[in-house]
Parts: C-alpha cells; structure tokens; sequence
C-alpha cells in the first residue's frame, strides 16, 4: 500500500490548529490559575483540596501562591516546622 505525502495544506492547517490550541490552553491555564489563587485567598477551601481540583501537583499550587504573595497559614507552617524537627537527625 503506498501512501501519500501531506500537502503543504494539510501541514498548515495542522499548524495553525496547534497555535488555536496553544491559545485556548493559555487561556483556560490563566482562568484555572485566577481561581486557584482567588481560592486560596479567601480560605474557604483548604489548599490540598484546591490543588487536587485544579488537577496541579500540590508543590506547584504553593509556588504559585507565594509567588503572588499568599503566605501559608499559620497553623500549616507550625505543622512544617514540627514536622522538620522531627526529622532532624539527634546529636548523641
């Protein structure tokens, strides 16, 4: 069976349906990341549940939220500190 090379056409129309798509991922990127960040403002929702929703790894919501200036609660970096003390090796 031969087949047959692609038009010029077919690789045009394939790369400009990669650019709309490449547009529209931006887009929908930009909207999830506004409420992500509009949700870890208000507090209504607790950050590991936001980031399971928006379907982004845990590590890269908490870039995200400091990176536009949202702290993390208090109570969640007591519970780090804890954590990392716990699991500094002991002298002796």
């Amino acid at each position: 069976m031969t087949s047959t090379p692609p038009s010029l056409e077919e690789i045009a129309a394939a790369g400009n349906r990669r650019l709309r798509d490449a547009d529209r991922l931006k887009k929908s990127g930009d909207e999830l990341k506004e409420l992500v960040l509009a949700a870890l403002r208000d507090g209504a929702h607790r950050p590991t549940e936001v980031a399971k929703a928006s379907g982004w790894t845990g590590a890269h919501v908490r870039k995200m939220a400091r990176d536009n200036g949202i702290e993390p609660d208090e109570r969640y970096r007591e519970r780090a500190e804890r954590l990392k003390k716990a699991q500094e090796p002991s002298d002796g």
